[in-house]
């Protein structure tokens, strides 16, 4: 437990070793062993006994002559009240001392067998524990990073969190009570007067990705109060001017920003200031920092934008700016490290729709294929949340040009196959519910031969709101970002529904239901220029069928 010379090492330990062996005479300490593998001895009954249990006493003059004397010893207090006594009396310095020798003997251990203790998070959050006892800021949030992105993947989110906010708890800790008019992100200014850059990197990438978690939980108030934490302690950290630090960290912080905008988790004035200027200071930061994967983030970011305020020329231009600068080979992988999915990519995706709206189907069908097969087959197939962005524009656009048999099979096999294949059936991701409305939408497109209690099936499936819109309504400004609405979709499968009813009471009902839910998604999409249309060409084709059964 203390800093030794090297030369000294032996000599110390062996002091430490009588002070061991005093306590346990005293009765303070106990000592207990472990067995080795059953490989490395032979063992009786009544050792198999003693191995099963995990460890045993044993007595002094057996202890001292055990062969595993010195490696395989283990010392607890006789009792809690021991420990009690001494840690009342211990300073605090020294405990985050003892933590931090600890932590790093646990660490040297994870280190050494790294593969084999990866999906350990057991040993993982115990070295975890101890560096964020020790105090030490950038351990903590080194390990509580990759032990959340770990837990993320899993779709444990909220455990994730917790993690980080422990962490930062360790700077919020130092803030003095008196100082509540002086916080950015809950920390007090004098603190972040003292942190150098590597810690206020690691600060921001705890914001970040804890923005992330809450964002894929759908919680987006939740998740744009983190990202604001990032800006915050970014814009009032006097170290953030030092040249030595690396401010492409923050560029995330545009982008999540204008991902929880997207879902709704923002309010603009009319002429979406907060937007404009968003995407304006991003451009400029990335285009100064002149690395491609933040530039060509930041330019998919300002085409976007574009295309929320219906500009779709300009917002194409863009795109064809994009082109010059995205390799996907090289900036796929560090671009969804960086913004968890390929944002730059997706630009692509966006403009199908902006074509669409300009009444360039050929362009757009042609970008639909440009998307199949150059860069669906290059992205990360584990990426389920990116693999739905990439093709959500794109199966409506088959959609509607007579190819519903060829997008439901590639939305099958890109999207639905591959997430069974790496999560299972029990995983979980983001767009997961849009699965099965999607696949029903494009299955009713393509084909009309569904026997009669398939239909029935499916009709009371569309008409249970339980299954059906009350769980889409928060999905429902995210997606339409990217396409039509959620509200649209589902819109679209009572709609076909409904057409292959007879003349019967449940044909009106589900005609009747279409409508209500387009109508929603015409009214939810008014600031979405594309979904909005889409939504509209719907709605009108609907209560054209109307007209025509009345």
């Amino acid at each position: 437990m203390f800093r030794v010379d090297e030369s000294k090492r032996f000599e110390t330990a062996t002091t430490l070793r009588e002070s061991f062996d005093v306590a346990v005479d005293e009765g303070v300490i106990e000592q207990s062993y472990i067995f080795g593998e059953e490989d490395d001895c032979e063992m009786d009954d009544e050792d198999n006994l003693c191995h099963s249990l995990g460890n045993i006493m044993i007595s002094l003059k057996g202890r001292r002559a055990h062969p595993f004397y010195a490696e395989n010893r283990r010392l607890r207090f006789t009792h809690d009240s021991w420990k009690a006594s001494i840690l009342n009396v211990m300073l605090d310095e020294r405990k985050q001392e003892i933590h931090e020798h600890v932590a790093m003997s646990l660490e040297k251990e994870l280190n050494d067998d790294e593969a084999h203790h990866r999906g350990d998070f057991e040993k993982q959050i115990r070295v975890f524990k101890h560096w964020k006892s020790s105090g030490n800021f950038t351990k903590a949030a080194i390990h509580a990073l990759d032990i959340g992105g770990q837990l993320m993947l899993l779709g444990l989110n909220s455990q994730a969190i917790l993690l980080f906010d422990e962490v930062l708890d360790i700077l919020k800790e130092m803030t003095d009570e008196g100082e509540l008019d002086a916080r950015y992100g809950g920390i007090g200014a004098s603190v972040l007067d003292t942190i150098d850059p590597p810690e206020l990197e690691y600060l921001i990438k705890l914001n970040i990705t804890k923005g992330k978690a809450y964002s894929t939980l759908r919680r987006g108030v939740d998740g744009a109060e983190a990202y604001q934490s990032a800006l915050d302690t970014l814009n009032n950290t006097p170290c953030a001017a030092d040249e030595d630090f690396d401010r492409s960290v923050s560029f995330p912080i545009f982008s999540g920003l204008f991902a929880v905008l997207k879902m709704g988790a923002i309010e603009q004035d009319d002429d979406c200031s907060f937007e404009k200027d968003l995407c304006k200071n991003f451009v400029e930061q990335a285009r100064l920092n002149g690395d491609p994967i933040h530039y060509g983030r930041a330019l998919a970011m300002e085409a976007e934008t574009l295309g929320r305020l219906g500009n779709f020329e300009q917002a194409l231009e863009v795109v064809e700016r994009i082109k010059f600068i995205y390799n996907i080979n090289k900036q796929h992988a560090a671009i969804c490290k960086a913004y968890a999915s390929d944002r730059v990519a997706q630009s692509f995706c966006h403009s199908v729709n902006f074509n669409n709206a300009l009444g360039r189907t050929r362009a757009a069908l042609e970008t639909c294929n440009y998307i199949v097969e150059e860069i669906v087959p290059k992205s990360d197939p584990k990426n389920i949340h990116n693999m739905f962005c990439l093709l959500y524009a794109v199966i409506f656009t088959l959609k509607e040009n007579g190819f519903a048999l060829k997008a439901h099979n590639l939305f099958q096999s890109r999207v639905v196959n591959s997430f069974k294949d790496h999560f299972g059936e029990g995983g979980s991701t983001y767009s997961k519910p849009m699965f099965r409305p999607i696949l029903i939408m494009l299955d009713l497109e393509m084909r009309d031969d569904q026997d009669a209690n398939e239909i029935d099936e499916l009709s009371s499936w569309a008409l249970d709101e339980d299954n059906f819109e009350k769980k889409f309504v928060s999905y429902e400004i995210s997606f339409a970002a990217f396409c039509a609405s959620p509200m649209a979709v589902l819109g679209e499968v009572c709609f076909g529904l409904a057409k292959r009813q007879g003349e019967t009471e449940n044909r009106n009902i589900l005609l009747q239901k279409a409508i209500s839910l387009v109508e929603q998604s015409v009214a939810n999409t008014a600031s979405l220029p594309y979904a909005n249309m889409y939504a509209k060409e719907k709605l009108d084709a609907m209560k054209n069928f109307q007209n025509e059964c009345i």
